[in-house]
């Protein structure tokens, strides 16, 4: 009797799931009546049902099935359909097909979409796309579309809709040598088939929409899906899997070849004294001779020889430039095979090549200092691992001893932004001083890409965060060009405190901090935190206080540490002979958090921002 209640839960969900989908053309007229997604109320549209079938059937295929329910005129846009179409000329869509429902005085409405209004594009040289949408879309319409294809690498259970119900079914993959892992943690809806030399489904039921949230780094990782592979392509390990890319030398001094002028690049770059000097130069020269054109990845195409002399390549030749220029000057650097933030983390305990999508280079230096180098941004410093290659794992390829090793790409010291204010209050409730913004590595590297993007007018206001009471009557950057030292930005600036009256002056110490707005206000998380690297934060102040008045409120000194120890916020406030003095602190000692976390960061967060805010109360005497 105890397996009773287990016993009619998978029943009932068994029934919800085969309630889930109808066949193409086939609705039932309570969806069309919906209003409202029931488990996220505030949705502009929501996937009904999202079928995929995986078969062996003329070959390894899938058939997509997905319905939509358009709730507002918001939700039209998920009318909008965009799939690629052909890659490299050959035709990866067929058999499309698409129609809209709706409910016109009780009756449903069927508008079939016709396929001359099809438009075709294109996705640089090898990807075509096929662009629709779907006709008389309507608030409260259901719109629903299919179509064959391919296998696919992933199936997402999630989305940037909600979804009320998302399966997958696969016919005998091993049978095609394909295999799949699994990145699913809400319970499954359903899941049958044992092993994949079995038909398998396996579904889940409403699943919340992920939309980009604040210290993101990767949507895919983030997201409910399952990954299919070709058995084939796994290999035992890393130091395999880096051995197989190996035997098309694809590294090889030979393929990469000589470069256009590099004799006299290296005579140069072996008279500097130090070999940091030489790698800066070396790097630099790179990084500021070729353009990158836009393409991550791990394959040379036309060959970094004719990449140099036409000075654009894609990251492998680009990076290879570098790595040859090294080599030739006696510097030891290997290749390093990456994943970008966005393209997800490697796992170092599952081997597979096809996850790595950019190449970069590695200098051990010794045995407690080392770079990686990656010249396709001209922001990116030697000394500085780019912040797009930040991940934990990365593959280094030595040719010359046929070894390949995993070797940790992260940067596991905190970098400190300090803010140093020095300002005089009047009785008439206005203040004017000096600060000074220190930033160095990925800071210094932010604030100077944002300088080059905006310009320097727009960029000097957006130091204001939007407050049209204070002015910068001055402005001034310091070492922007030199890798090894921090950015200075010296301000002068006056500003009006608003909220003041004849007896009472208001002030806020938070001034120039970048710490104004809390990114973390939302209620939920559906997916990880991750800062990257571990920013840490000084901001003093010294203020000359008004003849005439006394301090009536000061904010008391305080220190919060979240649960885990893993952030801490102090605050010290003192007050001297007509001077306050301001400090806080904030040390993050860890780079990422679960959403099962984010409950304390949401709530440390709140609190460290009320009291960074926490105003100054002057009073007249």
């Amino acid at each position: 009797m105890k397996q009773l209640p287990a016993l009619l839960i998978l029943l009932a969900l068994t029934a919800f799931a085969n309630a889930q989908i109808k066949p193409f053309g086939k609705i039932d007229t309570a969806d069309l009546k919906m209003t409202f997604c029931d488990f996220e109320k505030d949705a502009n549209a929501e996937i009904l049902f999202d079928k995929g079938v995986m078969s062996l059937s003329g070959g390894l295929n899938m058939e997509h099935h997905i319905r939509i329910k358009i709730f507002n005129d918001f939700g039209k846009n998920a009318a909008k359909i965009l799939l690629v179409s052909s890659v490299g000329g050959q035709k990866v869509i067929s058999d499309l097909q698409g129609e809209t429902f709706n409910l016109e005085n009780g009756k449903i409405e069927i508008t079939t979409l016709d396929n001359k209004q099809t438009l075709a594009g294109q996705i640089g040289k090898k990807l075509s796309t096929l662009e629709f949408t779907l006709p008389n879309v309507k608030p409260g319409s259901v719109i629903e579309y299919k179509f064959k294809s391919p296998r696919t690498e992933f199936w997402y259970f999630q989305n940037d809709l909600p979804t009320r119900y998302s399966e997958i079914e696969t016919d005998y993959l091993a049978r095609a040598g394909m295999g799949y892992i699994t990145y699913v943690k809400q319970p499954y809806a359903k899941n049958t088939g044992k092993n994949t030399g079995d038909i398998e489904v396996k579904a889940l039921a409403n699943i919340h929409s992920l939309t980009t949230e604040p210290y993101m780094a990767s949507r895919r990782d983030n997201l409910e899906r399952i990954r299919f592979f070709n058995l084939t392509r796994m290999d035992s390990s890393w130091s395999a899997a880096g051995k197989a890319l190996l035997q098309f030398r694809l590294f090889s001094d030979e393929l990469t070849g000589a470069l256009t002028g590099e004799n006299g690049i290296i005579k140069r770059g072996k008279a500097l004294k130090s070999e940091d000097e030489r790698i800066s130069f070396l790097f630099d020269t790179v990084k500021n001779r070729m353009k990158w054109n836009g393409i991550p990845s791990i394959h040379i195409l036309d060959g970094a020889p004719f990449a140099w002399d036409k000075t654009i390549g894609n990251s492998a030749e680009i990076n290879l430039a570098v790595y040859y220029l090294l080599k030739r000057a006696g510097i030891k650097a290997f290749p390093l095979l990456v994943s970008t933030r966005s393209n997800g983390k490697i796992s170092p305990t599952i081997p597979n090549i096809d996850v790595l999508n950019n190449l970069v280079v590695y200098v051990p230096v010794d045995s407690t200092k080392s770079y990686i180098l990656d010249a396709t941004d001209k922001f990116n410093t030697f000394n500085v691992i780019p912040f797009d290659d930040l991940n934990f794992y990365g593959l280094s390829i030595d040719q010359g001893a046929a070894e390949c090793k995993l070797i940790q790409v992260q940067d596991a010291f905190p970098e400190v932004q300090s803010v140093f204010l020095n300002a005089e209050i009047t009785p008439e409730a206005k203040i004017s001083g000096t600060v000074e913004i220190t930033s160095d590595h990925y800071n210094k590297i932010n604030a100077l890409k944002k300088y080059k993007r905006d310009g320097e007018a727009k960029y000097i206001d957006s130091l204001r965060k939007g407050d049209d009471n204070i002015k910068i009557t001055s402005f001034k950057m310091e070492n922007a060009e030199a890798d090894t030292l921090p950015l200075s930005q010296k301000i002068d600036f006056n500003a009006v405190l608003v909220s003041s009256d004849k007896n009472y002056i208001y002030f806020n110490t938070n001034l120039f901090s970048f710490m104004e707005d809390n990114p973390f206000k939302s209620e939920n998380r559906f997916s990880d935190i991750d800062f990257g690297y571990r920013n840490n934060y000084s901001i003093s102040g010294i203020y000359k206080l008004p003849q005439g008045y006394k301090t009536d409120a000061l904010p008391k000194n305080v220190t919060i540490i979240m649960p885990d120890q893993s952030i801490v916020f102090k605050r010290i406030m003192a007050e001297d002979n007509g001077t306050i003095v301001a400090r806080y602190t904030i040390d993050h000692r860890k780079t990422i958090y679960l959403p099962e976390e984010y409950q304390n960061v949401h709530d440390f967060y709140k609190k460290m921002y009320e009291l960074l805010n926490e105003q100054i109360v002057l009073k007249k005497s």
